[in-house]
Order: C-alpha cells, then sequence, then structure tokens
C-alpha cells in the first residue's frame, strides 16, 4: 500500500467509499485539479438526444487565457467502476453530445449559473477580461467553440490508459487520492494542466497567459542518443491536451557534465505512449544551435521535468533561465 512521509508523520492510502465521497473531495480541491482560473460549475442533468445521452457531473470554465476561455465537461468516477462498460461509455457519450446537443448544454450552463450566484459572481469577475459582456455571450463562444472532456479519478490503470487511446484526442486525466495519518488527512494530486503550473509565474508578472510552443526535455547521455538522435523521438511525456495543441517544437536539455541545451527539433507528430497514459513526440527537422548555458547553478533553473517556453525565446537566449523569465 502507499504511503507518504509529510513532516515526519506516515501518512496512508485511505481510498474513497463510493463516488459521491470523491466527487466532495474533488470540489473541495478544486482550484487544485483544475487551476487557480477555472470555475467549476456543478450541475447533473442529461445532456445529448436519442442515444447520445449521458450524465455529466459538472462543467469547468478555464480561464486561464482570458482570450481564449475553455469548456470541459467534467466526469468523476472511482477506479472500481468497469474502465470498458462505463468510464470508457460514458466518455463516448459525452463527446457525441458536444457534437450534437451544444444548444443543450449552453441552456443547461445559462440556467446552471443563474441558479448559483457565487459562480455567477465568480464567472463575471473573469468576463471583465474578457471581450465578452455577458454570461450568455460567453456560453454562446463556449459552446459554439471545441468542448473538452476531463475525467477525475481516484487511481489511473493500464487498462485506462488503453481504453483512451481509441480516442483522437483523448480526454485529460485528473488524480486525486486520499491520505490520513490518524484526524490528519492529505491529497496526492495530477492537476490537468501540468504546463501552467510552470508558466503561471509570467502571467502572474504581465496578467497575461504565456504562450508557448516548446517543450525542454531534460536528458541523460544514453537517452539523449537512444531517443532523440537514433529514433528521431521523446517518449513518456503527460501533456493536456492544451498542451499537445500547442507544441510545435522540442528542445532537449543535456544533464551534467554538459549541462546546456544545443539541440531541438520540430515535433512531427503526438500519439499515446503504449499504457502509460503518457505520450510519445516524434521529431523532425533536428537542429544544433549554439550552447544555452546556466547561468547561476541555482536549484530550479536546470530543468528536471518537462519545462515551457517559447522558439522564439530558445533561439535568442544566451542563459538557461532567460527560457523562464
Amino acid at each position: 500500500m502507499a504511503r507518504i512521509i509529510l513532516n515526519n508523520k506516515e501518512y496512508t492510502l485511505y481510498d474513497f467509499d463510493n463516488e459521491a465521497e470523491f466527487e466532495k473531495a474533488v470540489i473541495e480541491n478544486q482550484k487544485y485539479l483544475f487551476g487557480k482560473d477555472s470555475i467549476y460549475v456543478d450541475v447533473k442533468r442529461k445532456i445529448g438526444r436519442d442515444n447520445h445521452r449521458g450524465i455529466p457531473d459538472a462543467f469547468l470554465i478555464d480561464f486561464y487565457d482570458t482570450r481564449k476561455p475553455q469548456l470541459y465537461i467534467v466526469e468523476n468516477e472511482v477506479a472500481s467502476h468497469d474502465v470498458y462498460a462505463h468510464i470508457s461509455e460514458q466518455i463516448v457519450r459525452f463527446g457525441a453530445s458536444t457534437v450534437t446537443s451544444a444548444n443543450q448544454i449552453r441552456d443547461m450552463l445559462i440556467k446552471a449559473i443563474e441558479n448559483e450566484p457565487k459562480t455567477k459572481k465568480d464567472i463575471e469577475k473573469y468576463i471583465t477580461q474578457t471581450i465578452f459582456k455577458t454570461v450568455t455571450e460567453l456560453m454562446l463562444y463556449l459552446t459554439e467553440n471545441d468542448i473538452k472532456i476531463v475525467l477525475a479519478i481516484n487511481e489511473v490503470t493500464a487498462d485506462l490508459n488503453i481504453a483512451f487511446k481509441i480516442f483522437k484526442n483523448p480526454p485529460d486525466i485528473v488524480l486525486l487520492q486520499r491520505y490520513v495519518c490518524g484526524n490528519d488527512r492529505s491529497y496526492y494530486y495530477e492537476p490537468m494542466r501540468e504546463e501552467i503550473e510552470d508558466i503561471e509565474i509570467e502571467k502572474k508578472k504581465t496578467g497575461e497567459a504565456a504562450d508557448f510552443d516548446t517543450v525542454v526535455c531534460a536528458a541523460f547521455e544514453d537517452g539523449f542518443k537512444n531517443a532523440y538522435q537514433k529514433n528521431n523521438a521523446w517518449w513518456e511525456i503527460r501533456l493536456s491536451q492544451q498542451a499537445r495543441e500547442k507544441l510545435k517544437y522540442l528542445a532537449i536539455y543535456e544533464k551534467a557534465p554538459i549541462a546546456h541545451i544545443s539541440h531541438y527539433a520540430e515535433i512531427e507528430r503526438i500519439e499515446p505512449y503504449k499504457d502509460t497514459g503518457k505520450y510519445i513526440l516524434y521529431l523532425k527537422n533536428k537542429k544544433t544551435i549554439k550552447p544555452i548555458k546556466l547561468s547561476t547553478g541555482k536549484k530550479g533553473e536546470a530543468p528536471q521535468a518537462p519545462r515551457y517556453t517559447t522558439l522564439n525565446k530558445l533561439l535568442q537566449a544566451k542563459t538557461i533561465s532567460e527560457l523562464w523569465s
């Protein structure tokens, strides 16, 4: 059984008894799971028509980029539910409903928001940062554009990842697990959009969402030679739907003793990688540039996990810290 050590205390996994209990935890931790600039609209009503029926747990409006707000259907599930007969089927139905029943989704959202004064007030605060004047105008935009799906679940299994490979654009998956130590409770989570955490600092400085088109991945010598040089690819990267749409380039940070970036390539295509729930990036037009070195060597400057920037910054940077500023 998984355990977490926190402040010299040992926390053990304490699973959720049912979906309602899990959903309550999702709502309580929504800003961590979906982003601080998101609005969770808690609504359960049938959407769709004919055979495209489903009951979404909620909708999510992502205001991270106020120039292009994004609507999601949220499905909260516990892993004890059958992956193929229940979870995947629900996701397929919701996907069909986004195409065939956008008007119903819009009307349902407007009604749900009107019935929740706090939710409406929160949305109206963000509307002032957009080009939209009213909630109705915003809902028209959201439902006339691509509606994405996000699944929140307490365990991500190989079967779930395999099942989601059938989708042309697999839904985002948010992991939330509960741990306890006596009366203390903690949560382990994997958020919907990890890339937002990396570029939120820039938004705090400018007030605007930071654009990115390049992911920088750290590599040991063997990995660099085998994946990047030999196979023209890089794999096992966790990417959200938004990241998969935006990314155009991949750069490699070669770890110590080299400790610099001197290689990047165009991303030819992105595909699910085996049953990992992560992705493989196939590359083309590999290029070599003048080495971009560490400036201070301070903790956090050298990328360990994937980090995000723009090709323009990459081509102009003299030090790695400039990529994140």
